[in-house]
């Protein structure tokens, strides 16, 4: 059984412009996938591909792997199978590695001498086999890397790391061990690694078999792929976006899924199916006009991540504020009718806290945050507040080190991103509306607002009153689906109004 089972998750797939799921707890959202249903990610996929060029000050090469601009191959990232020029990609994939393994969060299990530079192992024309890390972006090419992985509901293949792991997240040992050992009699051949997933936990051992056959099987498939291919291109392409978040969220039996699209639904049982063929999912589709996230009252908690202020209660708020260098967190306080400034303070953290790691963990933060919370006197709270934090922060599936409260109320930790899709909120301010949003608060409004009109029945006209900036993006952007709409519609610009909230009257 999944660790998050028994929740509900929502599906939003019946837009053109985006994919959204959500697994919702206590009316709130507390984890989140995001995809432009409007441009195909690569993240995830597997490419024969071929060198380009070996670019010795970098440490890096350029690889073409068919998917337009080169993509970056940094040395880290580099099989040291790679030093024999004879071996073929495949087979280079599926033999251990150190590397491997301090790349998946393990200890190296073996040494290996750490390659003289990426000439050694790579010259023009070799070719590869490369999982895309993350998208191209601003004129850069996707990064990619040798060390390859297959995700599973709860198990990961990881062909290069050489042995059975277990995720950080699973803290009992005595549940480690009973996975560890369920996975090593399970059969996989000697040499590859596989990790068992936070979802893994309860598993039965049947279950762990089911998905390793699985995943097997696709290894053994993009083998015969690679082997076909002559020039460079995709080898193995990731599940639909709705079905992928599905697994990533770790959907288990005693789970409900809610489905705004009827063929999403039947992607979604198909894969659901073939993992957990005596206890799939209730998968329903919603099937009314209005848009699910409203009908679910959750979509003013998606708008929320776009916005740099967010109330916690009690007229108490934290402001974040992404830059490129790290991330830093204010708490403000609020209205909290307590005896003493010191008690207030206390709360308002409290409280805070627990809204900070639910806001790190939505919208995908990375790198350094700095969290600034309200000055107390006494070490006990502030102890109190930093147990209370580190303990917020265990539901976060990503890695993450945390440091000490100090006197001065600062906070920090490093989180590595999980790779969530959610649209980064730190962008440049819009000019269209003075800066008063950013273009992406912007595009997340408008979408908004098209789900909901494209919900009207036809008949009188409506008028829809937004933020200039949402205004904008509708009329630049959203032309054809304005045009296409069953009902009149006259825009007005309102800049009274935040980007995520717009009125249809």
């Amino acid at each position: 059984m999944s660790a998050a089972a028994g929740g509900l998750l929502a599906v939003n797939a019946r837009d053109p412009e985006e994919v959204r799921v959500a697994r919702i707890a206590e009316g709130r959202i507390q984890d989140l996938r995001w995809a432009r249903a409007d441009r195909a990610t690569q993240v995830g996929n597997l490419y024969l591909a071929e060198v380009r060029q070996v670019e010795p000050g970098l440490d890096a090469a350029f690889v073409d792997y068919g998917g337009g601009r080169s993509g970056f191959l940094h040395l880290g990232n580099v099989h040291p199978g790679y030093a024999d020029r004879e071996a073929d990609p495949f087979t280079i994939a599926s033999s251990p590695a150190a590397a491997a393994a301090v790349l998946a969060g393990e200890e190296p299990g073996t040494e290996e001498p750490p390659p003289s530079g990426i000439a050694s192992l790579l010259q023009p024309g070799r070719r590869l086999l490369v999982q895309v890390l993350r998208d191209p972006v601003r004129g850069k090419g996707a990064t990619l890397t040798t060390f390859v992985s297959l995700a599973g509901r709860l198990l990961v293949l990881m062909p290069s790391l050489g042995r059975v792991g277990v995720s950080r997240r699973i803290g009992d040992e005595a549940e480690r061990r009973r996975l560890r050992d369920s996975v090593a009699a399970s059969g996989a051949p000697q040499g590859l690694g596989v990790i068992a997933r936070t979802a893994a936990a309860g598993a039965r051992r049947r279950d762990l078999q089911r998905d390793l056959d699985h995943l097997l099987e696709t290894w053994r498939r993009v083998g015969e792929e690679v082997a076909k291919a002559s020039t460079p291109g995709p080898v193995w392409t990731e599940l639909a976006p709705e079905v992928r978040a599905v697994r990533d969220l770790g959907a288990g039996p005693d789970d409900r899924i809610l489905v705004d699209s009827a063929a999403a639904a039947e992607r979604i049982g198909s894969f659901l199916s073939a993992y957990l063929p005596e206890g799939c999912p209730r998968i329903e589709v919603h099937d009314r006009r209005r848009p699910l996230f409203e009908s679910l009252d959750i979509e003013r908690d998606y708008q929320l991540l776009f916005r740099p202020r967010v109330p916690v209660g009690n007229g108490a708020s934290i402001v974040i504020h992404e830059t490129e260098a790290l991330t830093a967190i204010d708490v403000n306080s609020g209205r909290i009718d307590k005896g003493s400034l010191e008690l207030t303070a206390l709360e308002a953290n409290k409280l805070a806290a627990a809204e900070i790691a639910r806001q790190i963990r939505l919208r995908d933060l990375g790198g350094i945050l700095v969290v600034d919370f309200i000055d107390m006197t006494e070490a006990a709270h502030r102890r109190e507040v930093e147990s209370w934090f580190r303990g917020c922060l265990k539901a976060d599936r990503a890695r993450y080190k945390a440091g000490r409260l100090g006197a001065f109320g600062l906070m920090a930790l490093t989180r590595r991103r999980l790779g969530t899709g959610l649209p980064r909120a730190s962008e440049t301010p819009c000019p269209d509306c003075g800066g008063s949003g950013t273009r992406i608060q912007h595009r997340a409004g408008a979408l908004r607002a098209l789900r909901r009109l494209r919900a009207l029945e036809a008949g009188r006209p409506w008028r829809l009153r937004a933020h200039p900036g949402v205004v904008a993006e509708l009329r630049a952007h959203h032309g054809a689906a304005l045009a296409g709409l069953p009902v009149a519609l006259s825009l007005e610009a309102d800049p009274a109004l935040p980007p995520g909230d717009p009125v249809l009257k």
